[in-house]
């Protein structure tokens, strides 16, 4: 997994910007695109690109390198890069010939840990959050000056037995919003509950913790136009079913919840069960916005009709099978969800990117390429918009 070294990986996007076969883009619309490819030994590599159209195809010749799964952000002309092998964001900047250079580092070795963590956001030109998993605590930080301006302690994300889980952290109206996900892999448990931690950066403090036990391991606050705020609990990919399954159990249906706008706990009188909406299905990935505010959400919903003999939900197996459908989301009260028309079946895969009002999914492919989708919540329709070397990680509008 971290077989490459940080220098070399940072070197690679300078060489191949320096390479007359591989121009970066020379337009003022460019895109951050994001990849993880996967080799034979599964080994995992992290790349990211500017591109200046979304036609495709891509391929990772001059793109970023990096060790594991690496963590990409992007704001104005800025690209972020999280690293894997060391507790090191790396900035690069995009000016509007598309040139790409590094222009700052921010070490975060003096927290103690030893890579960047998956639950980040960036709240505004000079405030964005890293939220550290094992200390606990969230790191605050100016993508601007690349400083760290503080720190927030979140003891209550420490749970005995179990480790945590906080990406898909968000960003809206200058708050944060972390999602609590507790799993024992090795023991088969995800924690029977959800909890989202709401913090001020700014203040830097925490403002509230929202927990509820009525279905388990929610994800992304999505939120109306209202400001209403809403989590899908989705048993952590499906595994808290997965592990009922195998042990002959069952395990409660996965929900969605949602707090009122200015309350900071979840409303006792909304509760939908996930399968009361889809037919029966279980959903089992993130909920989506392609547009927070918007009050749609996506998700994949697990079809186990799809499954082929011999294959069953007990283990990790079946996310690799093409059983999965993306499904949208009205969230409202009730809710509504429709399948999505002209999107395949597919694996469970990463998560989807939100650009310009659509939804973009890498669906298809297999451990070297993707299918990327772009999905349009006012037709429920989707297209193909480009294909790319290995699994779809991320895209991000660039405004140099």
């Amino acid at each position: 997994m971290k077989t490459i070294l940080s220098t070399l990986a940072m070197l690679s996007l300078a060489a191949a910007c320096g390479d007359d076969d591989h121009q970066p883009p020379t337009t003022a619309t460019s895109y951050a695109l994001a990849s993880v490819v996967i080799d034979a030994e599964g080994t995992r590599t992290t790349y990211v690109q500017v591109v200046d159209g979304l036609d495709g195809p891509f391929d990772n010749a001059r793109a970023i390198e990096l060790p594991g799964n690496g963590v990409v952000m992007a704001h104005g002309p800025h690209i972020f890069v999280g690293l894997a092998e060391e507790p090191t964001w790396v900035r690069y900047t995009v000016d509007a010939t598309g040139k790409v250079a590094e222009s700052g580092r921010l070490s975060l070795l003096n927290t103690g840990v030893t890579y960047i963590d998956y639950g980040n956001a960036i709240v505004d030109d000079n405030t964005a959050v890293t939220v550290l998993s094992e200390v606990p605590s969230a790191i605050i930080w100016n993508p601007s000056t690349m400083e760290i301006t503080g720190e927030i302690d979140l003891p209550h994300l420490v749970r005995e037995g179990f480790s945590v889980e906080v990406w898909t952290t968000v960003a809206r109206d200058g708050l944060v919003y972390i999602p609590g996900r507790w799993a024992d892999w090795e023991g088969g448990r995800i924690f029977p509950g959800v909890s989202t931690t709401i913090i001020d950066p700014v203040a830097k403090s925490i403002v509230a913790v929202a927990e509820d036990n009525r279905c388990a391991s929610g994800g992304r606050a999505v939120f109306d136009e209202a400001g209403d705020l809403y989590v899908m609990g989705d048993g952590r990919t499906y595994s808290i079913h997965m592990f009922a399954n195998a042990r002959g159990e069952t395990a409660p249906d996965n929900c969605l919840l949602r707090i009122k706008a200015g309350q900071t706990t979840y409303d006792p009188d909304y509760f939908y069960t996930i399968p009361s909406l889809t037919g029966g299905r279980q959903s089992i990935g993130e909920l989506e916005s392609p547009a927070n505010g918007s009050g749609i959400g996506f998700a994949k919903m697990f079809h186990p009709d799809h499954l082929p003999p011999g294959v069953e939900p007990v283990d990790f197996a079946f996310w690799s099978v093409p059983a999965h459908k993306l499904w949208r989301l009205e969230l409202a009260d009730p809710p509504r969800a429709v399948e999505v028309q002209g999107i395949p079946f597919s694996t469970v895969g990463f998560e989807g990117s939100a650009l310009d009002g659509k939804l973009y999914t890498g669906e298809g492919g297999d451990t070297q390429s993707s299918q990327v989708y772009e999905t349009d919540p006012a037709t429920n329709t989707a297209v193909l918009r480009f294909t790319m070397a290995g699994y779809f990680y991320g895209l991000y509008r660039l405004n140099p």
